[in-house]
């Protein structure tokens, strides 16, 4: 684990009544992180690095003079270059190669980068990252440890924090392949309603205040939220959201799962080409992108996730989780005994990264700065050929994202002439329209016509009954997820079958 300081002022932007002198974050581990024993071998690996020059012949590591590799050349992208994204995609770039070693200097040797080495990964990466989070977040009194991905993270947080019969909550839709996860160990997930600017503080303060423990069973005690591009609708919180949800969470003592693939992927930024100039890419980036929780996270009660996945290449399999100490520790010792340490070679490519033969800090965050401009101009495209060709006929809109890789695609069902509503649900509890079925029918057609977008009903949360708040999430389902991230061509080959199909589907 990596203790980071903060650099900035502890009331910056945030009410300072809601600072806690201490939280007890013991009540919300599981019983299985409670009953759970430090790893022994790797508790005295641990205390063997303390000292340099110990002689280690207790642990079961093949020496480095075995490991039938000596050397790893990465061709990256110039960062020297004006939009170095668009040069590299064009090829019209130079390119650069930063090497690791197994016997000669490098910034992360091999010998350390393949060896046995602790769940939270190595030291030099994790420092690194949290001088990463320090320039961007400034979070007050945080551990970075290392994951294989956000979905490595989530599901060990779920272990850590969840026993059978628990509810967590989450928006009313969300990344269903995450939310399943948790079902194997009993938990339950109970949905907030969301807009089109996100989750609804108001409607999770409700959910809390209203909760029936004699009914419903324990109060939840963990949010697991996606704050940037939430994935599927796309939206964004707001400040004002984030500050609100925060403050919530703080008054009902509410661990919050901040799951943010996304984050470094935001559109139409504001950034200050004086402060590049005078201070770098990172002081620039950091001004104009969005405030985490992390950010204003004085509890401690944000555990952060972080990934590559979307920045680098999704096959690395290497994120970051941040947290307070004591839930870090928690979750190094669930790591040691599962999955162990991250992957050598992952780590070894983002210490030579961001070492000083490679890109650097700042050299990485021009690079998400150029990412940011080519993702905006995948948005825009998007965006304009879908007002073209889907929206022209009213039978569909989409809010503009403000940043990731996705648009909520809105099927206006109302217009449809088979769209039915009822005062009464066909079930108790049940829709009152026949929502789901008319988004089956046209998933269907589209399927047909050679074009996949993600029904709506794919990331429905429902609870035991099947609704949220007043109304029935079946009769809410009536969106598409679709992505930008595809080539010029796909975006205006599968918007042109889109806004034909749809019409077909509205009109026949």
């Amino acid at each position: 684990m990596v203790f980071i300081h903060s650099t900035t002022s502890v009331t910056q932007g945030v009410d300072t009544g809601l600072k806690r002198s201490h939280v007890d974050f013991s009540r919300h581990l599981s019983l299985e992180a409670r009953a759970r024993l430090p790893n022994p071998i790797k508790s005295i690996w641990k205390v063997a690095q303390v000292k340099p020059g110990t002689i280690n012949m207790g642990n079961g590591d093949p020496h480095h003079s075995l490991y039938p590799i000596c050397e790893m050349n990465f061709v990256v992208p110039s960062i020297d270059e004006h939009d170095p994204v668009q040069s590299w995609r064009s090829g019209t770039g130079e390119q650069d190669v930063i090497a690791s070693f197994k016997d000669e200097p490098c910034t992360l040797s091999l010998r350390t980068a393949f060896a046995y080495g602790a769940g939270a990964g190595l030291k030099l990466v994790r420092d690194t990252l949290a001088d990463l989070n320090d320039r961007i977040h400034s979070p007050p009194n945080h551990t970075v440890s290392l994951s294989l991905g956000n979905a490595d993270a989530l599901t060990k947080c779920f272990r850590l924090l969840g026993d059978p019969g628990d509810s967590f909550l989450c928006e009313e839709f969300t990344f269903s392949a995450m939310t399943n996860a948790a079902l194997p160990l009993g938990i339950k997930w109970a949905p907030i309603r969301m807009d089109k600017d996100g989750l609804i503080p108001s409607d999770l303060e409700r959910t809390l205040s209203e909760w029936n423990e004699a009914t419903q069973g324990k109060r939840p005690h963990v949010l697991y939220t996606i704050p940037c591009s939430q994935n599927p609708t796309g939206s964004t919180l707001s400040l004002e959201r984030r500050q609100e949800i925060y403050r919530i969470a703080h008054d009902w003592d509410i661990v919050i799962l901040e799951d943010d693939p996304y984050y470094f992927l935001q559109f139409d930024l504001d950034v200050n080409q004086s402060t590049i100039q005078e201070y770098g890419y990172t002081r620039a980036m950091a001004d104009v992108l969005p405030r985490s929780f992390l950010s204003m996270d004085y509890d401690g009660r944000v555990m952060r996730l972080d990934s590559f996945s979307k920045i680098v290449a999704p096959g690395m399999r290497l994120g970051w989780v941040t947290s307070n100490n004591f839930l870090a520790e928690k979750l190094d010792m669930l790591t040691d005994s599962s999955s162990q340490h991250p992957h050598g070679m992952g780590q070894a490519f983002i210490a030579e990264l961001f070492g000083s033969e490679g890109w650097g800090v700042d050299g990485f965050m021009k690079w998400i700065s150029s990412l940011c401009s080519e993702y905006q101009r995948r948005r825009d495209l998007f965006m304009d050929v879908f007002r073209q060709k889907v929206a022209s006929s009213g039978f569909a809109t989409a809010e503009v994202p403000k940043s990731g890789m996705f648009v909520w695609i809105r099927i206006n069902l109302e217009h449809h002439a088979r769209f039915s509503s009822s005062q009464t649900p066909t079930a108790p509890g049940g829709p009152t329209t026949n929502t789901a079925d008319l988004m089956d029918e046209l998933f269907k057609k589209l399927l047909d016509s050679g074009l996949v977008l993600m029904p709506a009903s794919t990331f429905a949360i429902v609870d035991r009954t099947g609704r949220t708040s007043a109304s029935h999430i079946g009769d809410r389902v009536n969106f598409f997820r679709a992505t930008f991230v595809g080539t010029d061509e796909t975006i205006r080959d599968g918007l042109t079958i889109f806004g034909r199909t749809i019409e077909e589907f509205f009109c026949f």
